[in-house]
């Protein structure tokens, strides 16, 4: 309750006190306002503790925050593993041009190189399929792009079989 409405409530209580019209006396009437002000002092220091508290997780969340920015800031060295990354965004798309760009090289695909798997795309990676006696599924799994990889460039040879032609997704 904030201070205002408090002061408010004492003189409402004051004035229903003077209006009623009981047999209290003016030592009684300003013995209960005084005791109304002392509860009114009490609540304020109260509130105050707790808006002090309130600055005070304010204070530590916004250092928190700052501490974490700055974390985030630091570039930290990369452990040395045989594990690699690989970005998500545009992968697929880099790895249909390759696709592409080796179906040409073999001989199966005339269109543009342009990263997207269409209709074209498709069929030029099923005649390969067809051509190499792999599932012609126009999926380039292990197998299909073990040979495949092998016409990134001309000067390439055919790489060596290495099982499996699970999609690579």
């Amino acid at each position: 309750m904030s201070r205002n409405n408090l002061i408010g409530l004492s003189i409402i209580v004051l004035a229903a006190f003077s209006i009623s019209g009981c047999g209290t006396s003016q030592k009684k009437v300003q013995s209960e306002v005084t005791g109304i002000k002392t509860r009114v002092e009490t609540l304020e220091s109260r509130v105050e503790g707790v808006e002090s508290k309130q600055a005070d997780v304010e204070r530590m969340t916004a250092e928190q925050a700052q501490a974490l920015d700055d974390l985030k800031s630091v570039n930290m060295p990369q452990p040395n593993t045989n594990i690699s990354i690989k970005p998500r965004e545009g992968a697929r798309a880099g790895r249909m041009k390759d696709i592409q760009q080796a179906l040409k090289n073999a001989g199966y695909y005339d269109g543009m190189i342009d990263g997207v798997k269409g209709k074209v795309t498709k069929r030029a990676i099923k005649d390969f399929q067809k051509s190499n006696d792999l599932k012609a599924d126009g999926v380039v799994g292990r197998k299909t792009w073990n040979l495949l990889s092998g016409y990134l460039s001309a000067a390439s040879a055919v790489p060596a079989y290495q099982g499996g032609d699970e999609a690579v997704k």
